[in-house]
């Protein structure tokens, strides 16, 4: 049956996705001339989906879309008028002749892992919407292991039909493990950082020939960070594929994030959503220059994607940036999107030793370890550097690593639990690393660790937007989250549900604004309503019931003005309740359970209870179970081996007690179900009447003997709701009776035969 299920489940995947069209329904490529900043605009408010071609905007637009342009006085000229038709006519492998297939590519992967097994591992990182696997290449000397290396990011494919990047990775991939102990340079690089690579992170859009995946959306506008529906995204992180690229992201500590593209040559970096400029722009403005001058491009330009290419929202480098730190771009590494096959090895040679040279560079500026002062262990810690936006340390093994060009910077360590820790006078040289040992001070304190994504209606380029202000604990510096806007936190671990508010969310300023809270296990929800609030409040998770919840939402209420400084709330902190446990006043008690009459006899399957806490005995009679402390009492018993005993024992805080209990055949055991079932005579020596309360009428009766054995009992009614049960062919002894009801009831009883 469930192979039947299976067979049937793929014929209908297989079924939607050969209904599905791999772009709209009459869409059409286009290159639109908007010359005007209005006209740009209008582009935008329309939420057409457009590439930056230098001169000109290539739209992606349907029939509709194509004739509103028209009516507003843009330029327009079809390049391609069916791109559905387009796809189809590059057959069943999707791409054109000297391309490598989406198989082909997992393929050279596994090779790759298989062959080069200490420095390149295989990791499945998702399900792509059209249930192919999302891969990604780790590619480090002992690549299994988490060390403390810096970490680079390299994906490709985000838009399928942009074919040159998926190659550029799977060459990569393979040079640097058939480069490892040939090449220096190479060796170096994989011996001290960890590379990864998601060689195709759309596969139906390769396998289809289209921007898009399998329903449609632009994964490249998808993202949490300031997202704004464009794309056909119907929500933040609506896709599969930016869910595994979000995982990827925030589970890892990137230094360094480079997402391939093309239909032009171009580095863009942050902000793509928004005209100012990143506080980490001096950082991106250098490792851009040094990707173009290390590069083969004679002269490939870089700039912010706001201004230097088209503004959008929903794009991989600002989540990558805004979310996790990262210095976060998009490589555009060709003109064409379809280059002929014999351009892919040069386009790639052009690339090589620019990412080299990322490589490289991920491991200068600072980097360190962030320990417990106590214990020596690793902390989960933000590092705040001047104002740039924050990196996290890696869990597992403490470390942190941000590339920053030469100056002298300001450190602050904030952690949950932990003291804040400033550090001051922090030098950075040229091609070097500045190594810094943080201990920090255990304290109590929770508050939002990471911002997951939010939304301003209209960007509001008004406000500086500042989202890290919301992170750590109140400071009086707030993040407005914009008239109607919305933003989701993290808060590392979850808050717990306890007596009184678990929540207070802090806004610290003069003008108390309102907003609603949410709460949520997982980080896309479900949202579930706390209640709403005005200006610092606190709130209590019990209203959710929820017992825990990582993950908050927090709504605008929609009142005031939109295009201002300060629109929308103006968050501070969320701070989760943190409560102390009480000192634990349990202890154990472990042992083993013996037949008193035959004290070699172990007891499977005894009940053994004391207090609250109960357990069964194992196999070879072995049980621990949880206990008070002090002077307690301990019991076990079998119900059908008619077994039980007590002993009264004394348990330490904290100890394990070793006491071996030795059960007696005794008259009555606990589960028995007495007051309902009365038997006379009981011992019997033959006949034995039963009489149940309410005169229920019996319908069979089963006797377990010591050993376990079952035999039914004969027995006739005496037309008075009892019956009349003949032991007479029942040895001497104890049996367990089962007594089965009209009503479906089943009661238990037990009786002695002499």
């Amino acid at each position: 049956m469930k192979k039947i299920l299976l067979v049937f489940y793929l014929f209908c995947i297989s079924l939607i996705s050969s209904a599905q069209s791999p772009w709209r329904e009459g869409e059409m490529q286009v290159k639109v001339f908007a010359e005007q900043p209005e006209q740009q605009q209008l582009i935008k408010q329309l939420n057409i989906n457009a590439d930056f071609a230098g001169d000109f905007l290539r739209c992606y637009l349907t029939l509709q879309e194509y004739e509103s342009l028209l009516a507003s006085g843009i330029r327009c000229e079809v390049e391609i008028p069916d791109l559905n038709q387009w796809s189809a006519s590059f057959g069943p492998l999707g791409v054109p002749t000297g391309y490598y297939t989406v198989g082909q590519l997992n393929e050279i992967a596994d090779s790759l892992a298989t062959h080069f097994p200490d420095i390149c591992t295989l990791h499945t990182i998702g399900i792509a919407s059209n249930f192919d696997v999302i891969y990604a290449l780790k590619i480090s000397d002992n690549s299994s292991v988490d060390e403390n290396e810096p970490e680079i990011l390299f994906d490709g494919g985000i838009h399928g039909d942009e074919i040159g990047a998926s190659e550029n990775m799977i060459r990569f991939a393979r040079d640097l493990c058939l480069g490892y102990e040939n090449d220096p340079y190479i060796t170096d690089l994989v011996n001290n950082r960890e590379i990864w690579i998601i060689y195709c992170l759309n596969p139906y859009g390769r396998s289809a020939m289209t921007r898009y995946n399998l329903p449609g959306v632009d994964i490249n506008r998808d993202c949490g960070y300031m997202w704004n529906g464009e794309g056909n995204s119907t929500s933040a992180f609506s896709q599969p594929e930016t869910k595994a690229l979000r995982g990827m992201l925030t589970d890892n500590q990137f230094v360094i994030h480079c997402s391939y593209h093309s239909g032009i040559e171009f580095i863009s970096f942050p902000w793509s959503y928004r005209a100012s400029q990143t506080p980490d722009h001096a950082q991106h403005q250098y490792l851009a220059s040094l990707y173009a001058s290390t590069s083969g491009y004679a002269n490939i330009p870089y700039q912010q994607g706001y201004s230097g290419m088209y503004p959008i929202n929903g794009s991989t480098k600002d989540f990558g940036y805004g979310a996790v730190g990262a210095i976060s771009w998009s490589v555009e590494i060709s003109v064409s999107k379809q280059p002929p096959a014999s351009q892919i090895v040069p386009i790639y040679l052009k690339n090589k030793p620019a990412m080299l040279a990322m490589c490289e560079y991920a491991g200068y500026g600072i980097s360190g370890m962030v320990t417990d002062e106590t214990t020596s262990e690793p902390v989960s810690a933000n590092i705040f550097v001047n104002d740039f936006y924050p990196i996290s340390t890696d869990p597992e093994v403490g470390d942190f690593h941000k590339f920053l060009v030469p100056g002298n910077y300001e450190l602050k360590v904030i952690a949950n639990g932990y003291e804040p820790q400033t550090l001051t006078n922090v030098v950075v040289s040229s091609q070097s690393s500045t190594f810094i040992n943080v201990e920090l001070q255990p304290a109590t304190g929770q508050y939002a660790r990471a911002l997951v994504s939010s939304y301003i209606p209209n960007n509001n380029p008004n406000d500086e937007g500042f989202t890290p202000a919301a992170l750590g604990p109140p400071d009086g510096v707030q993040y407005s989250i914009g008239r109607f806007g919305w933003a989701v936190f993290d808060m590392g671990t979850p808050v717990i549900n306890g007596e009184g508010p678990d929540v207070i969310v802090h806004e610290n300023d003069a003008t108390p604004e309102g907003y609603t809270l949410f709460a949520g296990v997982t980080i896309d929800g479900p949202w579930r309503p706390m209640g709403t609030g005005i200006g610092t409040t606190s709130f209590d998770l019990s209203v959710t019931f929820l017992s825990e919840a990582r993950f908050f939402k927090i709504t605008d209420d929609g009142d005031g003005q939109s295009q201002v400084n300060n629109a929308g709330f103006d968050l501070d902190a969320i701070e989760g309740i943190v409560r102390i446990p009480p000192v634990d006043s349990t202890g154990y008690i472990s042992g083993f359970i013996y037949e008193y009459h035959n004290p070699t006899q172990v007891v499977e399957g005894a009940t053994v209870y004391s207090g609250e806490y109960s357990t069964i005995s194992g196999s070879d009679g072995f049980f621990l179970i949880r206990a008070d402390t002090g002077n307690v009492q301990i019991c076990a018993e079998h119900w059908s081996r008619w077994l039980y005993d007590c002993d009264s024992v004394y348990v330490n805080p904290g100890d394990t007690l070793n006491h071996n209990m030795y059960l007696y055949y005794v008259e009555k055991v606990s589960k028995m179900d007495y007051p309902a079932i009365s038997i006379y005579p009981n011992p019997s020596k033959g006949l034995a009447k039963i009489s149940v309360q309410g005169n229920a009428v019996i319908e069979k009766i089963i006797a377990l003997d010591n050993s376990g054995a079952v035999h039914n009992v004969p027995f006739y009614p005496d037309g008075s709701g009892s019956a009349i049960a003949d032991f007479s062919g029942h040895s001497a002894g104890f049996y367990i009776l089962e007594i089965s009801l009209k009503d479906g009831e089943i009661m238990h009883a037990k009786i002695v035969i002499q």
